[in-house]
């Protein structure tokens, strides 16, 4: 396909616009530089965010269609590769931080040093990230300054922490107070759950609404950070920002000095352009950023762009994953109707984050999540129709009266455990040879085995989160996923080290074999942490910006 006539050069090219892309366009703008951010996906207005559970949640309106753009992964011991979704997070302005829920955790000092203090294991890639949680702290400050992230200090004696939040934390619904007495009879230190949702007017957005569609919702009342109503707009009035949507990136540019000298992109259209840039910022998520490095190939780099380690794709990493639910039977003075428009309970648990006389094969859990159930009916409707580990599903009178049990006759309590996900040789991303997507391109083909350590310790924080809610007095306990990992939580294809040979980046996140080519979303991880690590993402984004901006003042770019 030819080239368009009209090719541009900017400071530099940031490649995706979520967690990862929008901090370090906000902060090279911020320096000064002109900055180019493209985005595959489309970019939405609030207009756009509507409370429709079909048009959202059943329409592939923040993903690809399967038809489209597939992912292929091969089953968990072999066997050919399946046409799949998996993995994908978001294509749009903004990336998976418009629809997320916004749980917002700090990684703790232990998480950045696995291999030190808490050994390797056999079939696990554990190692040390190349520098310590000091050289992460001003960043989260900075982070959850921007977006305003809400909760209370003081309260979670597990996080290391010197500053306050910017905010205080969202209001709770009664029955939080359920899983606080409970987790004092256990003897454990219940927490409200930070969140990336304003709790009060901040920085010219409005506080929260409560109307109960955050997670897999876009924030029609921008009360949720998300990037474009943060950093993207941030750096949008510097005017030294040009945001491109629906540009798909096809393939980083080298030189023959082995430099990037840009990219390639389709625009809507399908037509191809070129753009070069001083310095090109990788952020697309795990799972793409590597696709994207392993299909830039030439005559230096015929394994893939900055893959002379082989690591480019190794040491995948999700959130190991448990859930279930309790119920109460209403009327329930815990669930007064006149705490209907309170739909967080925000409630969370790391008195496992490390667990050492656990007896695990591993000594390290994660964090434990309470919360209310999602307000999707037909979601529901489906679990209640299909319980896990059930071989037939629920039909007929039988439906309709689990449908009334649930939505009528009962109140539900949540649990949800995110536990250590250990790199292991099982999860990776490679090319599909054979399966291209929409844009002719060869597709991102998984594995997702999981180490048996990490399901242990998913297993023990789910026991843990059963115990907690029997202590709430509920009944009717259940697991409510099978699901064993979390995948639009992803990281460590890229996996940031000292030693080129064993690694993709080095410690500022620079790619050891391109000496202007940087990776800032998960991809640079060498550990995933026990929590939901989105706000470390951007922390960490802004970290590698700084570096950046500290080499164009050099004159080293």
């Amino acid at each position: 396909m030819p080239l368009t006539a009209r090719r541009e050069s900017f400071d530099a090219c940031v490649v995706g616009s979520g967690a990862g892309g929008a901090p370090v366009a906000e902060a090279l703008t911020r320096a000064g530089m002109r900055v180019l951010v493209l985005e595959k996906g489309p970019r939405y207005t609030e207009d756009d965010f509507v409370h429709d559970e079909l048009a959202i949640c059943r329409r592939s309106f923040f993903v690809p269609s399967l038809l489209d753009e597939p992912r292929s992964v091969v089953p968990d011991g072999g066997g050919p590769a399946a046409r799949s979704s998996l993995g994908w997070i978001s294509c749009c302005v903004g990336g998976g931080t418009v629809h997320m829920s916004g749980f917002f955790y700090r990684l703790h000092c232990e998480d950045l040093r696995l291999a030190s203090e808490l050994g390797t294991l056999p079939g696990a890639a554990i190692a040390d990230w190349p520098f310590d949680l000091d050289a992460l702290e001003p960043f989260y400050d900075e982070a959850e300054r921007i977006l305003g992230v809400s909760g209370q200090t003081g309260a979670n004696p597990f996080e290391p922490r010197r500053t306050p939040y910017p905010l205080g934390p969202l209001l709770a619904h009664p029955a939080s107070a359920l899983v606080e007495q409970a987790g004092a009879r256990l003897g454990l230190h219940v927490f409200p759950t930070p969140r990336a949702v304003v709790s009060a007017d901040y920085d010219g957005r409005p506080a929260c609404a409560y109307c109960s569609f955050c997670g897999s919702y876009g924030c029609e009342n921008r009360s949720k950070s998300s990037m474009p109503v943060t950093f993207l707009a941030r750096a949008e009035r510097t005017g030294r920002l040009v945001l491109r949507p629906r540009s798909m990136v096809t393939e980083v540019v080298t030189a023959r000095d082995g430099r990037a000298r840009g990219v390639r992109y389709l625009d809507g259209t399908g037509a191809q352009h070129e753009v070069s840039a001083r310095v090109v910022v990788l952020a697309c998520s795990a799972i793409e950023t590597a696709r994207l490095l392993l299909s830039s190939r030439g005559p230096a780099h015929r394994d893939g762009l900055a893959n002379s380690s082989g690591a480019v794709g190794k040491n995948l990493m999700f959130l190991a994953y448990a859930s279930g639910s309790g119920r109460f039977a209403l009327p329930s003075p815990h669930f007064p109707s006149s705490a209907r428009r309170l739909p967080f309970l925000d409630r969370s648990v790391q008195d496992f984050y490390l667990a050492p006389r656990a007896g695990l094969p591993y000594p390290k859990a994660g964090t434990l999540i309470f919360l209310l159930p999602h307000v999707n009916p037909i979601f529901q409707a489906e679990r209640l129709a299909s319980p896990p580990g059930s071989r037939f599903p629920v039909a007929g009178a039988a439906l309709k009266r689990r449908l009334r049990e649930f939505f009528l006759e009962s109140a539900t309590l949540e649990w949800e455990a995110f536990a250590e996900f250990l790199p292991n040789p099982g999860c990776e991303v490679t090319l599909d040879p054979d399966l291209r997507d929409r844009f002719g391109l060869p597709v991102a083909r998984l594995r997702t085995g999981v180490h048996p350590a990490s399901l242990a310790a998913a297993d023990f924080l789910a026991q843990k989160g059963r115990a907690v809610l029997e202590a709430t007095g509920a009944n009717a306990l259940a697991s409510t996923t099978d699901e064993p990992i979390y995948p639009v939580l992803q990281a460590g294809t890229a996996r940031m080290g000292h030693d080129p040979r064993d690694s993709v980046l080095d410690p500022t996140g620079r790619a050891h074999d391109v000496a202007n080519l940087y990776v800032t979303d998960g991809s640079g991880f060498p550990s995933s942490g026990g929590a939901p690590f989105t706000l470390t993402i951007i922390a960490n984004a802004l970290r590698v910006a700084s570096h950046i901006v500290a080499r164009a003042r050099r004159r080293e770019l």
